[in-house]
């Protein structure tokens, strides 16, 4: 496992899966007991999955999140200088993006020149802390470099 979930900080994640699981489990049976999965329902549910799936791995939407996580806000500049490969274009169209899908709210301050700061909003957070869990659980599969 990377050495990054060693730190006994992350030991509670275990914890979490392990109680879940069932939960997840029980709650995925009952729907595919209780649903017919005919071929238009099954379609249905994969482009969903897909759409999420599509999100999550487009480009620079999870390196933004993440350094709104580790700085607690960012204004655009600040964010363009973490993700140094980023055009100024492509980041307002993420920035935009995450903001529609109510990941991270846009907050102009009162400044001179006024500035923007981006914020993880609570759903937001709730992404990344998720989404570590997964990635701790996901931890010790060999990944390609």
């Amino acid at each position: 496992m990377m050495e990054l979930f060693k730190f006994n900080e992350f030991q509670p994640f275990t914890e979490i899966i392990r109680n879940s699981r069932p939960i997840i489990r029980k709650a995925l049976d009952k729907h595919f007991d209780e649903t017919i999965h005919d071929e238009k329902r099954k379609i249905d549910e994969i482009r969903f999955f897909l759409g999420i799936f599509k999100f999550v791995t487009k480009k620079w939407n999870v390196e933004i999140l993440y350094e709104l996580e580790i700085h607690k806000g960012l204004i655009f500049n600040d964010i363009s200088r973490h993700l140094e490969r980023i055009s100024s274009r492509t980041l307002s169209d993420c920035l935009k993006q995450l903001q529609e899908l109510g990941l991270i709210t846009r907050t102009v301050q009162d400044t001179r020149p006024p500035t923007v700061l981006y914020e993880l909003s609570k759903k937001g957070k709730g992404f990344v802390e998720l989404s570590l869990i997964l990635i701790y659980y996901l931890a010790d599969i060999p990944v390609k470099k």
